[in-house]
């Protein structure tokens, strides 16, 4: 008799613990993957076209069991796409943010460029330099760079450098793409140089770039008397800006007769 009973008991039990689970299934289910993208190319929107599917495809998934790492991966395939939150809002609501990354350099390798964002982010090679939302990104010379095996910083010995004078180029310029044709790095065995040779034909050069280089891009913009910012067209056209540091003071200068 008592066997019955603690038998009757588990059962009951068991029934219990299914009732209430299918109840919260019921009430954790997720019902909609609210997706924000936010994108600039027609590509990218393309892109977030087809992943938007694959993500709505975890409707009717338990809330409370669903591995948001697999949403993340979704994107995996789209190197230009990037998942910056993905979070669950209780009882039935997913929402996810993606953004795309922007092409910004070109780096020569083999029979094409490696490709890279504004981050320095290595994204795929390509044959061509050609930018997703239209004209060239800008050219990296002399760089030597190392590319990793999947999208992830790209590594060499000045970029970090060439990286904070980019940062400066996109606050003073918007779009560096618009003003800067390549960045090339000249090396001796005492120092780097880095030199920026504008659209207009006049070339920026960034002396000793290992050191304050941030400071010195924005004093060859801003400066007032030699800076590129404050050049006539006419003096745009050739000559050369360059920008130096001595004992914490950085000097600019501007040389028309140099091409």
């Amino acid at each position: 008799m008592k066997k019955r009973v603690i038998i009757a008991t588990v059962v009951a039990a068991f029934l219990l613990a299914a009732v209430i689970a299918a109840g919260l299934n019921a009430v954790f289910t997720v019902t909609i993957v609210h997706t924000e993208f936010e994108v600039y190319s027609q590509a990218g929107s393309a892109e977030a076209t087809e992943l938007k599917q694959k993500l709505d495809r975890y409707v009717g998934k338990s809330t409370t069991f669903l591995d948001l790492d697999k949403l993340r991966a979704e994107a995996a395939p789209y190197p230009c796409l990037c998942v910056t939150s993905v979070a669950k809002r209780y009882p039935s609501r997913v929402e996810v943010k993606v953004r795309e990354r922007r092409e910004a350099f070109a780096c020569p390798s083999g029979n094409g460029y490696a490709i890279l964002d504004e981050e320095g982010n290595f994204l795929y090679y390509k044959e061509n330099n050609e930018n997703r939302t239209g004209g060239e990104n800008i050219l990296l010379e002399n760089f030597a760079l190392t590319m990793p095996s999947g999208v992830a910083p790209a590594t060499g010995e000045v970029f970090p450098e060439w990286l904070a004078i980019y940062g400066v180029l996109r606050e003073l310029l918007v779009e560096p793409r618009a003003n800067v044709i390549s960045a090339s790095l000249l090396s001796n065995p005492v120092s780097h140089s880095i030199v920026l040779q504008m659209r207009e034909g006049i070339r920026i050069e960034i002396g000793e770039s290992d050191l304050l280089p941030a400071e010195k891009m924005r004093a060859a913009l801003t400066d007032e008397r030699y800076g590129y910012l404050a050049r006539p067209d006419e003096e745009r056209v050739t000559g050369r800006i360059t920008a130096l540091s001595r004992d914490e003071e950085i000097l600019v200068n501007y040389d028309f007769s140099r091409e």
